[in-house]
C-alpha cells in the first residue's frame, strides 16, 4: 500500500510539473513563477532543490552574486497561474479550472537581476557548484531574477469567479459604466516592497549537461 501511495504522490506532482510548464504565455514577466507567498527572502542568487518526491530545500543564498535593480514602472498585463498557485498565493480554491488568467496590475515594479557572466564565474569558474550540487537524485535551481512591489493587484473575469468555491468574498466588483473584461479583483498592499515573482534557472555540476 506504501509503494502505490508513493508511485501516486509521484504521479501527482508530475502531471503538477508538466501542467505548470504548459501554461500560455504571460502578456507581461515571460516564464515568471509566482513565489508561494509575497516574501522578503528568495533573492536573485539563491539556490534551491526539488527532490525526487518534489520537495522543495533552500540550499544556499550566494551573498557572493550581487542583484542589480531596474525600476520597471506599473506593469498591466494577463497572466496564467495554476489553480495550485492562486491557493498558497491568494487562499483562492477553484473547481473544475487548473489554468486560470489573471489581468495583473503591479504598480512601481523594481525588478531584481543577475548576469550570467557572474553567475558562471562564481558557479565553474571558482568552482562553487560542487559545494551546492550534492544529492544526485535531486534538481537544482537558481533565482535569476525576481519582481518586488509594494502594491498588486489580480483581477478575474465573471467565468473565472464562478468556478470559484473558496475565498470569492475576498474579492470586490470593479465599478465601471463600461462593460470589464476582468471585473472582480483582490488587491494586496504591503508597508515594503516584497518580492512577489521570480525567475528561474536550472544548474548542473557541469553547464554542458543536458
Amino acid at each position: 500500500m506504501k509503494t502505490i501511495n508513493l508511485i501516486l504522490l509521484v504521479v501527482l506532482l508530475l502531471s503538477e510539473s508538466l501542467l505548470a510548464q504548459n501554461l500560455p504565455e504571460n502578456a507581461i514577466l515571460k516564464n515568471f513563477k509566482p513565489f508561494p507567498t509575497p516574501r522578503t527572502n528568495g533573492r536573485p542568487g539563491e539556490v534551491y532543490r526539488i527532490t525526487a518526491d518534489g520537495k522543495k530545500y533552500i540550499v544556499q543564498d550566494i551573498v557572493a552574486i550581487k542583484e542589480k535593480i531596474s525600476e520597471e514602472g506599473d506593469l498591466i498585463g494577463r497572466m496564467y497561474f495554476t489553480a495550485d498557485e492562486l491557493l498558497t498565493l491568494l487562499n483562492l480554491e477553484f473547481d473544475r479550472v487548473e489554468i486560470i488568467p489573471v489581468e495583473v496590475k503591479i504598480l512601481k515594479a523594481v525588478r531584481e537581476y543577475n548576469e550570467q557572466t557572474t553567475i558562471d564565474k562564481i558557479l565553474y569558474g571558482n568552482d562553487k557548484i560542487r559545494e551546492l550540487v550534492v544529492d544526485e537524485e535531486s534538481k537544482y535551481f537558481i533565482i535569476r531574477e525576481t519582481i518586488r512591489t509594494k502594491d498588486i493587484t489580480f483581477r478575474f473575469s465573471h467565468e473565472i469567479v464562478k468556478k470559484i468555491k473558496r475565498g470569492a468574498n475576498a474579492l470586490s466588483e470593479i465599478k465601471s459604466n463600461q462593460e470589464l473584461d476582468f471585473p472582480f479583483e483582490i488587491r494586496k498592499k504591503f508597508k515594503k516592497e516584497k518580492r512577489i515573482f521570480f525567475l528561474d534557472q536550472e544548474i548542473k555540476k557541469d553547464p554542458y549537461d543536458d
